[in-house]
């Protein structure tokens, strides 16, 4: 039932007569599914917690990688490069900044754009706050702005909190001399409480988020250095577990350590401590040739010395190491230089994704400046370095290649052949369901060997992928599935069993007969002949080996092989080479019946070959036509070989033939009325070059004459072309140019149906190229571009392909994924606890685990409530008002008591904040308002004694009563008692707060005691031991 169906499908191409064009409602072009690394790839991006690597490119895609072999393909709106690129993780949200200052925001699950962001300035930092959905945003005028992610709306939020550069650069600060930020990251086991701020020329300023101001200032003498030597920093990590150590990369190819006060020393910090001298600079080899440090990250190793991973790349220079970091002592520096063959743009540390069987096993990814993706396992670059460090002698860690695995080489021609989606759908879910597992894993570390289908499950086959590679190699894909399986394959040899190595250059597979034709560069043709058994599907004999199901005949012509035309069930077929010769083949016995060298007007040989049978007026002849590389068309008679148009048809400038095919128009046809006298079906000759569409008489071209009958000239240059065929025998024409435009055109009026593009794909043309494009009878395209593969639908009909979803979900919102994860970096409560968590544990002891997840979720929710409504409130003015109005000094500001909300809350809050002020102002400010209180109220009460002298007077008194919400009345004396009773009321609640406030200040100094005592207790013991 199957082959009866391709076949059909496939004589469809030879027996045009008389059918209508394709329509607008029949035509739906539609990326079915992407597979492999997108071409222009340029960035990455890693969610530890779901096991999802993203990979950006400059032209607006993302390509999505999950687990269990799932990926997907987003594109956004506007096809520009990503700047930065960050998840938040384990929510399924995926954050991109784009090159025009938009962040995009993603919903990995439901696989749609859900906001864009505007942002006024240009980004040049961007953090996420993991765990709170807050993201900083730093600009190239030196400020850090808040975001929020909303979950619910799937939105960013603006929040009135910011950092600006005024503030956080220290005393240097000037307007006119802003400096872009360059790196910002929430420090290490307090994440809630700073965030370090690297400017461009070198400054780290550490931010106090709660007392919204700067705790520490380092990197001065940088900053006099890079004026010096012009340099400015381009990437910064973290360089120890605890946040006390950065690593900070230029790009005169310098790399500096610096020491960052920790929540340890917090207490002992100054107001704005300096630092102006770096602990260690690491001389790696980059600052010879002045390479820019590109990248760096730091990677923690369960206690022992972490590791420093250091790229650098110029446009002549590239190197990437790997160096380990020890934190005690400043010994000898143990380095790995990786052999990479070109420079590394981006790298990540991922798990879970290379080996299903090996959860744990961590992979260096490495995105090569070629967009292709480089693997190591980090565990052997680990094991590298400590043998290195007792000067043992080791071999290099292995790496792979991400590629297809479609063999060892690439795939140079193909053909598909499909069946229809009712045969499709008639498979069980299960077989679908396996393909994932059987497949080979993208991101292995391992060799990817093809996976074959087994003997039992061929006749589930329902779609055909034959694929020609350039080693010589034939193989034959189960192509239900975008995950193609391979269910046999050929490897060509000489004469002497030696494997051929030449490149395949033409295919052509004839179903009834289980006729396979190839040609190959070298000029030699091979006919596969395919043994017929008793089974009715012509696919349950290919996984026999070679000699039991097939026999394989040669004949060497001249010139590589360029066209191929064969009739299904005949005794001959034609060849074409680059020559220019035209060859007609006896398939029995491989032998040639004759031979026929045509000229061409440019160098170029045989582009298109086609048998048809023409009948004119009781007149039969069976005839060859002949497409030349240069658009130019013989006609000869078949038996012969004899030249029928003494004049060929040409086209008026030479251009390349793409495709030519014989059709046949109905007497009422539009076309044939204008152009036609015979009321009968009127036989053209559609001939598709790079840049036109022609369609011509063929009784005139039989004549030499050239006659044509429509024309078109798409836009841009054409690559491919093919005739589609609807279910119900509408046909249309099918055009893939080479930026990736898809066009569906009508036949005979050849007018645009519908079009849509492959953003990404490049196709090139010549021997060696790694593009090839096929499309079957019913316009299901499959693109082969390099390492990505294009699976592409064109026609209004049930998708061919089954479970696409499934291997196209990267995440699921109903799934847990913190339950099922095995690789996450630290919980929250191990990167929360601090000192607090040590006292505790000393004085009473650990508790159970029930106990601990319970603190850990206090704690989260804690947090979460602090900064929100640390950053619910505008700690400074906004930048607009700020340039509006005069910096004044903090000492010459007065508060007043409408400035200050006295009333008590219903719900005491577990810590009191004031925005932007400090303790010392609050106590001020307490001390500065009762003495302005007390006479005020004792002049309220006195002036209450006396009558008014005028209106003025009254009026005032009314405006007070309006301030404090009273009614007006004419009993002015009892205005003065309510005034001051209402004010002796304030002061008792500000007596309250100042009383409260004070508690709390006794609390820290007693916990500072505590924890002092601890840390004095802690050295005497270790003294004494």
């Amino acid at each position: 039932m199957f082959v009866r169906k391709l076949v059909e499908k496939a004589s469809k191409k030879h027996h045009n007569g008389g059918n209508s064009g394709l329509r607008a409602e029949d035509v739906s072009p539609r990326l079915a599914f992407h597979y492999g690394v997108p071409a222009d790839a340029a960035l990455l991006a890693y969610d530890p917690v779901l096991h999802v690597l993203a990979v950006a490119t400059r032209n607006g895609q993302i390509k999505l990688f999950g687990r269990d072999n799932t990926q997907a393909l987003l594109q956004s709106p506007s096809p520009v490069p990503s700047k930065f690129m960050r998840f938040a993780e384990g929510q399924g949200v995926l954050l991109n900044v784009n090159a025009k200052n938009q962040i995009e925001i993603w919903d990995i699950d439901a696989k749609k754009l859900c906001c864009v962001h505007p942002f006024e300035k240009e980004i040049t930092a961007f953090s996420v706050l993991q765990n709170s959905f807050y993201i900083y945003v730093g600009d190239s005028f030196g400020n850090v702005s808040l975001l929020k992610l909303d979950l619910g709306q799937t939105c960013l939020v603006d929040m009135p909190y910011w950092i600006p550069f005024s503030e956080s650069y220290g005393s240097g600060a000037n307007v006119s001399n802003e400096v872009e930020v360059a790196f910002v990251s929430p420090q290490p086991l307090t994440e809630n409480n700073r965030v370090l701020i690297i400017f461009r020329d070198g400054i780290m300023s550490l931010w106090d988020i709660k007392m919204s101001k700067v705790v520490s200032l380092s990197g001065r003498t940088m900053q006099q250095q890079s004026h010096q030597e012009a340099k400015t920093v381009t990437s910064a990590c973290w360089a120890c577990a605890k946040g006390s150590k950065i690593a900070i990369g230029f790009d005169s190819g310098d790399i500096y350590l610096w020491s960052i006060p920790d929540n340890l020393n917090a207490q002992n910090l100054s107001p704005r401590a300096n630092q102006n001298i770096p602990l260690q600079r690491l001389n790696l080899g980059y600052k010879l040739d002045r390479v820019p440090i590109v990248s760096l990250r730091w990677v923690n190793s369960d206690g022992k010395a972490g590791r420093l991973y250091v790229n650098g790349f110029s446009d002549h220079v590239y190197l990437f190491q790997v160096l380990i970091l020890n934190e005690e002592s400043e010994s000898r520096i143990v380095k790995m230089i990786l052999p990479l063959k070109e420079a590394c743009q981006g790298m990540e540390l991922v798990a879970g994704l290379t080996d299903p069987n090996k959860h744990r096993q961590s992979a260096l990814v490495l995105l090569l400046k070629s967009g292709q993706i480089c693997l190591y396992d980090d565990s052997e670059i680990e094991r590298y370095l400590l043998h290195a460090q007792s000067r043992s002698p080791q071999a290099l860690p292995n790496h792979s290649s991400v590629k297809l695995p479609y063999g060892d080489s690439s795939i140079s021609v193909a053909k598909f052949y499909t069946s229809s989606p009712t045969a499709v759908a008639s498979l069980d879910e299960d077989y679908f369901s396996s393909l994932a597992t059987k497949y080979p894993w993208f991101l292995s570390m391992k060799d990817k060997h093809q996976t074959s289908t087994s003997s039992a499950d061929i006749h589930k086959t329902r779609n055909l992928y034959i694929t020609g590679h350039l080693d010589g190699t034939i193989s034959f894909w189960d192509a239900s599935c975008p995950l193609l399986l391979q269910i046999f394959m050929i490897k060509q040899q000489n004469e002497d069993n030696s494997p051929s190595g030449t490149p395949i250059t033409l295919l052509q597979f004839d179903m009834s007969s289980s006729i396979l034709i190839c040609g190959d560069r070298s000029g030699t043709v091979h006919i596969i002949t395919f043994k017929k058994d008793s089974s009715d599907n012509i696919l349950s004999f290919l996984h026999a080996k070679q000699g039991e199901s097939y026999n394989v005949r040669s004949i060497k012509l001249k010139g590589a092989v360029t066209s191929i035309s064969l009739i299904s069930n005949s005794k001959r077929f034609a060849v074409g080479t680059e020559k220019g010769i035209v060859s007609v083949i006896s398939t029995e016995d491989a032998s040639i019946l004759y031979q026929k060298q045509l000229e061409c007007r440019v160098s170029g040989g045989i582009a298109s070959l086609q048998f048809e049978m023409y009948s004119h007026n009781g007149y039969d002849k069976d005839l060859l036509i002949v497409g030349m590389e240069d658009s130019t068309i013989f006609i000869l008679e078949e038996e012969t070989g004899k030249l029928l148009n003494a004049n060929p048809v040409q086209t008026n400038k030479p251009s390349r033939a793409l495709l030519m095919q014989t059709l046949e128009l109905s007497p009422d046809d539009p076309l044939v009325l204008d152009n036609h006298d015979a009321a009968s079906k009127e036989s053209l000759l559609l001939l598709c070059t790079e840049n036109a569409i022609r369609l011509f008489s063929l009784s005139h071209a039989i004549q030499g004459m050239k006659k044509i009958i429509n024309k078109k000239k798409p836009n841009g240059s054409c690559c491919f072309a093919s005739l589609i065929h609807s279910v119900s025998s509408e046909i249309g024409l099918l055009l893939v140019f080479s930026n990736g435009k898809i066009e569906i055109r009508s036949l005979p009026d050849l007018s645009l149906l519908k079009d849509a593009s492959l953003r990404g794909f490049v196709y090139t043309r010549n021997f060696n190229s790694s593009s090839s494009i096929t499309c079957s009878s019913d316009g299901e395209i499959i693109l082969v571009n390099g390492e990505e593969t294009y699976f592409f639908s064109n026609l209004c009909q049930n998708d061919i392909y089954r479970h696409v979803d499934s291997i196209n979900t990267i995440y699921r919102k109903d799934n847990s994924p913190r339950e099922e994860s095995s690789f996450v970096v630290k919980s929250p409560k191990e990167k929360k606890k601090g000192l607090f968590g040590m006292i505790m544990k000393d004085t009473k002891g650990s508790k159970g685990k029930q106990n601990d997840a319970n603190r850990d979720e206090q704690f989260i929710a804690t947090t979460s409530g602090e900064l929100t409504s640390i950053f619910s409130c505008s700690n400074f003015p906004p930048l607009s008002e700020r340039r509006n109005s005069s910096i004044k000094d903090d000492e010459n500001i007065e508060l007043d008591i409408d400035d200050i909300d006295i009333d008590d809350n219903t719900q005491k809050q577990k810590e009191p904040h004031f925005p932007g002020l400090s303790k010392q102002k609050i106590s001020k400010g307490f001390q500065s308002l009762r003495e302005k209180l007390k006479p005020r109220t004792e002049e309220k009460v006195n002036s209450g004694n006396k009558k008014p002298e005028d209106d003025t007077s009254i009026s005032q008194v009314d405006q007070i009563k309006m301030k404090y919400r009273y009614a007006a009345n004419d009993d002015s004396t009892s205005l003065p008692k309510m005034i001051g009773n209402k004010l002796q009321e304030n002061i008792k609640k500000l007596e309250g707060i100042n009383i409260r406030a004070g508690d709390m200040a006794n609390g820290a100094q007693s916990f500072s005691a505590m924890a002092k005592e601890l840390l004095r207790n802690t050295k005497n013991k270790k003294g004494t031991l």
